[in-house]
This record gives structure tokens, C-alpha cells and sequence, in this order.
């Protein structure tokens, strides 16, 4: 049999042996090479302390008024308001504050970098100023649709001007 040990399987053999759930040919092979390895002889015997101590341990006994106490804790509990309920859990229970404090330090250094590249001033408008407004919309202006729009500006002109007679008076009058 090749050594448990170089196998990486050492620890479930040993706890297979002792348990008893080997195929009695697997318990042979095993009996002989722990006969002839000081290393495995040496695991074989802290898993049998191991299960010598666990047939020792005797299990408390339950006091008679267990159940009655544990529900009356639970109907304490339950009165309780949530937000009370939700605060101790996270201060005692199964929240930890550790991991936020790295996380909440990133944020803090990521808003720093923004404000540093992309600095707000209060009380200033959000626009752009005029001298770019003026030069992105000239980039979109079409100039013969601009000189096309004041030739019809002038036609307009001309149409709604009155017609003067020679003394300066509107015509019709």
C-alpha cells in the first residue's frame, strides 16, 4: 500500500479506520502499512485519543424548564422594536465593521480625485460660457441657410414698409 501520507488521503483514512467504514481488505492493507510507518502509526493513534475522548464526553441534560424559558426569551425578542432588533445585530452579531472602513476611505479618495479634476463652485451657473457656445454653434451653422433666411428677412422688409407719396404722407390718406 503506498503511504497515506504521500497520498494527501492520510486524514480521511485515519478517521475510516477508527470510524470503522473501511472494507475489511482496506483495513488489512492499512493495519500492515501503519505496522511498518512511524508517521502514520503516530496519526492512527491521535484519531483513536480523539474518538476515546469523544465516547467519554457525556452530554449536559436539558433542565426540565428549557423550552418554557427558551419561548418566553423569544416572545421578549419579538417585542422588541425592529429598529432596536436591526442595531444590536449589527453592533454584536453578524455585521462587522472592519471591511466597511477600507471601502468607505476608497470613496472618500475617488471624491477627492473627482473634485480635484472637476472642481464646483457654488453659486456659479452650470452652463458653458458663450465665447464655446458661440464656437460650437458656428460649427453647426450652414452659411448658405443663414444668407438664404436675411435675403427672406429683407423681402419681408420690403413688403411691410408703407408706400409714401412725394410729400412724406402714407398713400391713401
Amino acid at each position: 500500500m503506498r503511504c497515506p501520507i504521500e497520498a494527501g488521503n492520510e486524514k480521511t483514512l485515519m478517521v475510516a479506520l477508527t470510524a470503522g467504514t473501511l472494507t475489511p481488505a482496506e483495513q488489512e492493507a492499512l493495519e500492515r502499512h501503519i505496522d511498518e510507518c512511524a508517521e502514520c502509526r503516530r496519526l492512527a493513534d491521535e484519531q483513536k485519543a480523539v474518538w476515546s475522548a469523544l465516547d467519554a464526553w457525556t452530554v449536559p441534560t436539558v433542565s426540565e424548564d428549557f423550552d418554557r424559558k427558551l419561548h418566553a426569551r423569544i416572545a421578549v425578542e419579538a417585542r422588541r422594536p425592529w429598529w432596536k432588533r436591526e442595531w444590536d445585530s449589527l453592533l454584536h452579531g453578524r455585521f462587522s465593521w472592519k471591511p466597511v472602513l477600507p471601502v468607505a476611505a476608497a470613496c472618500v479618495a475617488l471624491f477627492g480625485v473627482f473634485l480635484v479634476h472637476n472642481p464646483v463652485s457654488l453659486g456659479t451657473s452650470r452652463t458653458a460660457p458663450a465665447a464655446v457656445i458661440q464656437t460650437q454653434d458656428a460649427q453647426k451653422v450652414d452659411v448658405d441657410q443663414v444668407e438664404r433666411a436675411l435675403d427672406d428677412i429683407d423681402m419681408l422688409n420690403q413688403l411691410d414698409a408703407p408706400v409714401t407719396t412725394p410729400h412724406g404722407s402714407p398713400a391713401g390718406s
